[in-house]
């Protein structure tokens, strides 16, 4: 559904299966964000072209982390033309520790290389600009997205609504994750972006999540 111009949001509600929300960034250069598990991929792509966007245009897909339940999806795209970025830190991950989350659960490892990998600074996506944050803690490589012209944050399993992403994974580190969330709590922010649950909308709103986070979890990371 259409958030923002130019912005789209596909919740995941199942209670049932576990799986991301799905942000979609169109314009000159149409960008998936956390396209998810690779089962419900072909769902999201009827539901992207519902809305208007064809599947055929995506550019780009970018990764917050490479957990299963946010990048699996991306084998559906294996031999095309769409582009694959995410940080260097999680290929390492991926390579050393985290391949054993998709064995765990009969997953094929993805062997999708990063067309380049994403730092700190601006993606530039034809038109459009976003800020790319790296912020580790959930995984090493988390990285977020803050589109600054919507005031829009996009943090993958960094934060959520009353809730921060898990660190009891391999190489989770709950210092590092306080750290990250801390740098995040600067920006101007009017549209907070989770990997999972229901988004936050309006400034006050998101500055009282981030108090509530620092208040009532960090205390007990």
């Amino acid at each position: 559904m259409r958030l923002l111009d130019g912005l789209f949001f596909y919740p995941w509600t199942s209670p049932m299966e576990n799986n991301c929300n799905t942000y979609v960034i169109d314009g000159d250069m149409p960008t998936v964000i956390d396209v998810g598990h690779l089962k419900p991929v072909n769902a999201l792509l009827q539901s992207m072209e519902k809305d208007g966007i064809s599947p055929r245009k995506i550019a780009l897909i970018i990764s917050t982390h490479l957990h299963p339940d946010h990048h699996e999806g991306v084998a559906a795209f294996s031999g095309g033309e769409v582009l694959v970025a995410f940080h260097r830190e999680e290929e390492r991950h991926l390579k050393a520790f985290g391949h054993q989350l998709y064995q765990g659960m009969g997953l094929a490892i993805p062997t999708i290389k990063p067309h380049f990998y994403l730092r700190e600074g601006i993606l530039r996506l034809g038109g459009r600009g976003l800020e790319v944050y790296h912020t580790p803690g959930h995984s090493p490589g988390s990285i977020s997205l803050y589109w600054k012209e919507r005031k829009t944050l996009l943090t993958g399993d960094v934060l959520f609504k009353e809730g921060v992403g898990r660190t009891d994974f391999y190489e989770g580190d709950s210092t590092l994750l306080k750290e990250s969330i801390g740098k995040l709590f600067r920006l101007d922010v009017e549209y907070l972006l989770p990997g999972h649950g229901g988004i936050i909308k309006g400034r006050e709103a998101v500055q009282e999540n981030f108090r509530w986070i620092q208040e009532k979890i960090f205390p007990l990371m």
